[in-house]
């Protein structure tokens, strides 16, 4: 093996462990924030969890002006030694200050202001200061990450999830209403602040990096400040024009299935983002191991995700919400659909990233935007929540091909159609093993993942070379 295959070897292990890594913690991380979701659902009833969910989604894209792209250039940024950590917290102080500050002052003239205002502030204003303050405790995570210390990152996402799901709890058992709720959300991540500041302190870094000015780091993250915002609506935009035209209700029922779909969508985000380190160092020496191992792992998932979503949603929306959100289960069987298509793009975006284009990431999402702004506004008039999750599988498909493309124009190739095609076709006993069992749901989930890992078993045990290029010598020593 010459010294080249090896580090190339070496690279792709590595992208695999961190992918893993982040997983792991971002399953954990992520059940907690879906405890904190259907807590609030179950406590608040449809009508008040789908006015949350409205200011919710707002909050969120406002603080996403505050960070401004910073955490996303400094996974690259951090690792190629084009920007010091010194220099990314002085721009993010800047940003988030402005957005945190107008968020307080915003709040504080709501009472002479129009009725809307004084009665959507009050609950707006803690929301944006929790996305705020939640954004900060993942930017630690990230510089964590960057400087290897991938078990510390978890650890804070962790102490980050569980100090919202407290909150809520502490809010809703006090009685405090919506208010409480959301004021209990803002307060929620300062622990782990206090542990992520703890942490970095104890970690040095494996290079000091360009100590640019705010001006420059600001300069330089634009295009994904930019991005950030897009892809912060891009999957919400169907929920914003339902919003729009339907009524609290055909909102909530959305929301529902949104929720699950946004919780399976951080699968992978966590397996590229674990991989981003080795991508970049990849896209800055050469091969590609770490893309073709990564695409591997991201079809390996997404399919059974998406198969065994689509056979099961009825008995998920029961489990997860009751029978008062039933209606929830055909919306969510249709993005099922998507999900093949979301974990696909995950890899892709970064990709473009690691190659040094940022700037091509928010003409693609834009364009993934206008198209379901346009889908949603034609669709969602004559079929609620179902011509809303019709309109967001057309979308991800859409953005799958221009990703695709576009990876290939910066001579950085990502494989998709054979690791997902040979995904899927490892489901096929997995979904007539399942199919009628559709209504009980522990029993179904517990066959089709046995169903589904004998299945894997076998074609590995056939053709070692497979398992060998998904997982190398993390398993294959």
């Amino acid at each position: 093996m010459t010294d080249e295959t090896a580090r190339a070897a070496r690279e792709a292990d590595e992208a695999t462990r961190g992918s893993a890594i982040k997983l792991a913690a971002e399953v954990v991380s992520r059940l907690l924030g879906l405890g904190t979701t259907l807590l609030l659902a179950r406590a608040l009833g449809l009508a008040d969890f789908g006015a949350l969910g409205r200011l919710w989604y707002v909050a969120l894209l406002v603080a996403e002006v505050g960070e401004f792209g910073l955490q996303a250039t400094a996974t690259r940024g951090l690792v190629a030694g084009t920007l010091s950590l010194r220099a990314l917290v002085r721009a993010r102080l800047v940003t988030s200050g402005l957005v945190g500050g107008a968020a307080l002052v915003a709040m504080a003239v709501a009472p002479a202001g129009p009725a809307w205002a004084t009665a959507a502030l009050p609950l707006l204003a803690p929301l944006v200061l929790f996305f705020v303050l939640a954004g900060w405790g993942e930017f630690l995570g990230v510089a964590l990450r960057c400087r290897g210390a991938r078990v510390q990152e978890a650890l804070l996402l962790l102490v980050l999830r569980a100090g919202s799901l407290a909150g809520a709890a502490a809010a809703i058992l006090a009685g405090t209403g919506l208010v409480g709720v959301c004021w209990s959300q803002a307060a929620s991540p300062v622990p782990a602040l206090a542990v992520g500041a703890v942490l970095l302190a104890r970690r040095a870094a494996p290079s000091r990096g360009t100590d640019a000015g705010i001006g420059t780091v600001l300069r330089t993250a634009a295009p994904m400040a930019v991005n950030g915002g897009l892809q912060m609506l891009s999957p919400r935009v169907e929920f914003l024009v339902l919003s729009a035209l339907a009524g609290d209700r055909e909102t909530g029922v959305f929301l529902a299935a949104l929720r699950v779909f946004e919780f399976m969508g951080m699968v992978p985000s966590a397996i590229a983002q674990g991989a981003m380190p080795a991508l970049t160092r990849e896209a800055l020496q050469g091969g590609r191991g770490v893309r073709q191992r990564t695409a591997g792992m991201m079809a390996l998932v997404a399919a059974p995700a998406a198969v065994g979503l689509a056979l099961v949603a009825g008995g998920v929306v029961a489990l997860l919400y009751g029978p008062a959100y039933a209606d929830a289960a055909k919306p969510l069987v249709l993005l099922a659909v998507a999900l093949v298509p979301l974990f696909m793009n995950a890899l892709l975006s970064w990709a473009v990233l690691a190659r040094g284009r940022p700037s091509w990431l928010p003409r693609l999402t834009a364009v993934r935007v206008a198209a379901a702004a346009a889908l949603a506004s034609s669709l969602v008039p004559p079929l609620g929540a179902v011509g809303a999750a019709i309109g967001l599988v057309c979308a991800e498909w859409l953005l799958l091909g221009l990703g695709w493309v576009a990876c290939r124009r910066a001579a950085f190739a990502v494989p998709v159609a054979g690791p997902v095609a040979r995904s899927l076709v490892t489901c096929v006993p997995m979904a007539f093993a399942v199919s009628g069992l559709r209504e009980r749901l522990p029993l179904a989930v517990g066959v089709g993942a046995l169903t589904w890992a004998a299945t894997l078993a076998v074609s590995w045990s056939l053709r070692p070379a497979l398992g060998r290029d998904l997982v190398g010598r993390v398993l294959y020593p």
